[in-house]
């Protein structure tokens, strides 16, 4: 590796978050404002299958993200290019949020069937965007605790 050259690992959480912010703004972001947009392009659950209240939940998430999620995925995103120490602590919140998320709605789906009102059954290509979410966050945990140095070189 040249003096200039970055490992693969920045590049990798440099794209995942740059993919992240996409996402967030499209699915969570516009679910506050328009939840029928998110829904009709598959981002968001209708209301159908997840009833009014997991609607409002969707939405809250949404807020949620758009608030404190989306701007430490930037301002990560602005410091690593910068090589700025600060930039692994909000990758590392950046981390932790991925992991604690996907966890929880992991696990909405898991006890949310039976619900009165809740009828949505997640298809596999949502637990493999909620499995590489927790993949992510965990693994980017360890290596920032580990080996976060290594970006900034």
């Amino acid at each position: 590796m040249t003096k200039n050259e970055r490992p693969i690992s920045f590049w990798t959480f440099v794209v995942f978050l740059a993919l992240s912010i996409v996402l967030m703004l499209l699915g969570q972001t516009m679910s506050v404002f328009n939840y029928d947009f998110t829904v009709r392009y598959g981002l968001q659950e209708s209301p159908q299958l997840v009833g009014e209240f997991g609607m409002q939940v969707n939405r809250a998430f949404g807020v949620s993200d758009t608030v404190v999620y989306i701007p430490l995925l930037i301002i990560s995103i602005i410091g690593l290019l910068q090589k700025k120490r600060w930039a692994l602590l909000t990758t590392a919140a950046v981390s932790g949020i991925s992991a604690y998320w996907s966890a929880t709605v992991g696990f909405m789906f898991l006890f949310l069937p039976g619900t009165p009102g809740y009828n949505n059954t997640p298809e596999p290509e949502i637990w493999l965007f909620i499995g590489v979410y927790f993949v992510f966050g965990v693994w980017g945990l360890f290596y920032l605790i580990f080996r976060g140095e290594k970006l900034l070189r």
